[in-house]
């Protein structure tokens, strides 16, 4: 494994355990931290990892994506030296993370390396356009007003405009990379099950773009909803881990 796909894998639990491993995609504006919590909540012979971008937190300094493409194409790079024939790759992401983790499974799948189940989380099918309307194109001001709107940046940040003159382009980044996905129809289809999660309080989702997720892979398909709204991943924590485990541990 190379520095620069190391950089892209965060471990969540001890390395050496488990026979299953679950890599998470984080939603627009964040990082792996969003996920920090996760190992002590994951059962035994689960091994976690968060996916980390290039241009936020410990990869700060470095230049940001400029397409779904490029995000998942590394890191499918950086996921594969991880994965063997005797272990079971779950993929994991939440709203553009959904995104990014269905896009990455495209192209382990292509390469050879088996995709034993893929969740998404928070967003519309693929061929799907959002709900929410696009704010990428703001100017500044109104881009932070719409971000206030949204439960997903702490009010520390918006209020401190030192650190969102900072962040500010890596969110504007992520969100016009969701805002410009390929929604053409789809050709190739995933081979392994696919679990597409909602929350009952997501302003921006409906049930038949849950369901529509089913068109993505030939496997099996499941959907399950949980209370809160778009970001419930936060709010809910330990219901959603616990979930994901009892599903991933069916994998003998």
């Amino acid at each position: 494994m190379t520095q620069q796909t190391s950089k892209w894998v965060v471990p969540l639990t001890p390395t050496h355990l488990g026979q299953h491993k679950l890599f998470c995609f984080p939603y627009a504006g964040s990082g792996a931290s969003v996920y920090r919590n996760w190992g002590k909540l994951l059962q035994k012979n689960i091994q976690g990892f968060a996916i980390q971008p290039p241009g936020r937190e410990t990869r700060f300094s470095e230049g940001l994506l400029a397409s779904m493409d490029d995000y998942a194409t590394q890191a499918h790079q950086a996921i594969e030296p991880h994965c063997s024939p005797n272990e079971t790759l779950i993929l994991f992401g939440h709203s553009l993370g959904a995104l990014a983790a269905y896009e990455t499974a495209q192209r382990l799948q292509n390469a050879g390396t088996r995709v034993d189940l893929l969740i998404v989380s928070g967003r519309q099918d693929p061929t799907r356009a959002s709900i929410r309307p696009p704010i990428s194109h703001l100017n500044n001001v109104e881009f932070i007003q719409q971000m206030a709107t949204y439960n997903g940046t702490p009010s520390v940040i918006l209020q401190n405009t030192e650190l969102l003159e900072l962040l500010l382009p890596m969110i504007r980044a992520d969100f016009s990379m969701s805002e410009h996905y390929d929604r053409s129809p789809i050709t190739t289809q995933l081979a392994c099950p696919v679990i597409a999660l909602g929350s009952t309080h997501d302003e921006w989702l409906s049930e038949n773009a849950i369901d529509d997720w089913k068109n993505v892979s030939s496997g099996s398909f499941e959907t399950h909803w949980f209370e809160g709204d778009h970001f419930y991943l936060n709010q809910y924590a330990k219901e959603l881990v616990d979930f994901l485990s009892k599903k991933i541990l069916t994998f003998k």
